[in-house]
């Protein structure tokens, strides 16, 4: 069941957010310097498009729930989802989902992705386990920038053939070019927010749409709050479910309370394509 509201995105624990908080404190502080820096960049605007699962058409869930365990019977959870690649098995998700804060990653070992997760439920083929990580150098030394990273599935066919996990849930597509102002669909599991018409307890699907603003250095939502824990949720242009996924362009990465704004990051081609190589 998918609860159309205008929300999106992931839930995690109390301790977790403790942390989180802090950290947006830091985004803030840090935004007008990420506007200022300047970097030269060379575009070659790659476009992806999405596919529908081969397994059954009519039956599309590239989005769910990543499941990390912190240890000490702590764990969070965030979204990801299912980008169309040539391996069949990549996810995307936000990079500080995946990494402490001394700058190192996860053990990949200790985190499970769902897709299709929702109504407090495993997706149809349950969870996986994840395999790889690829998280932006960048992010790893200055956690504010570059917040997006991929993953890398351990998936087997249930149907014991070579069917990738894409086949069986679809593959978003994803693009570099979306300007300002677009018409977006967010998705995710929201433990909290201000949005209406969706269950906010971290384990129900929820979808946000509206036109999102584009400055300089990022993608933000004015006058939203997507709820504690919207990283990592796919922002995605062109969305039709199960005729047409649409084009992610980006992953939630925070809110922050003194603009009342959601905000996401605008990727670097090279970087993200970097992330890609290193999972193939």
């Amino acid at each position: 069941m998918v609860i159309t509201s205008h929300s999106s995105v992931i839930s995690q624990k109390n301790a977790f957010w403790t942390t989180e908080r802090i950290k947006e404190k830091a985004r803030f502080k840090n935004r007008n310097e990420k506007r200022k820096s300047k970097h030269k960049r060379n575009f070659v605007n790659t476009v992806v498009d999405p596919v529908l699962s081969i397994i059954n058409s009519e039956l599309n869930f590239p989005i769910g729930l990543l499941f990390i365990n912190l240890g000490s019977g702590l764990e969070t959870t965030c979204t990801a989802s299912v980008i169309n690649t040539e391996n069949g098995n990549i996810g995307l998700t936000t990079a500080h989902c995946l990494t402490r804060d001394d700058g190192t990653t996860y053990d990949p070992d200790d985190i499970l992705f769902s897709p299709g997760f929702d109504n407090k439920e495993t997706g149809p083929l349950g969870t996986i386990k994840v395999e790889e990580l690829a998280v932006p150098y960048t992010h790893l030394v200055n956690p504010i920038v570059a917040d997006y990273a991929l993953i890398k599935l351990a998936f087997i066919d249930p149907n014991g053939g070579n069917a990738s996990l894409q086949d069986h849930t679809g593959g978003l597509g994803w693009r570099f070019d979306i300007g300002n102002n677009t018409l977006t669909n967010v998705f995710g599991c929201p433990d909290s927010g201000d949005l209406v018409n969706c269950y906010k307890d971290g384990y129900h699907l929820c979808e946000w749409q509206g036109n999102v603003l584009k400055t300089e250095k990022e993608y933000i939502i004015k006058g939203i709050n997507l709820g504690s824990g919207a990283s990592g949720a796919p922002m995605i242009f062109q969305y039709n479910r199960n005729e047409h996924l649409g084009y992610v362009y980006t992953v939630h990465e925070g809110y922050l309370n003194l603009t009342n704004e959601s905000f996401a990051p605008i990727w670097d081609e090279q970087i993200f394509l970097g992330l890609l190589l290193r999972l193939s």
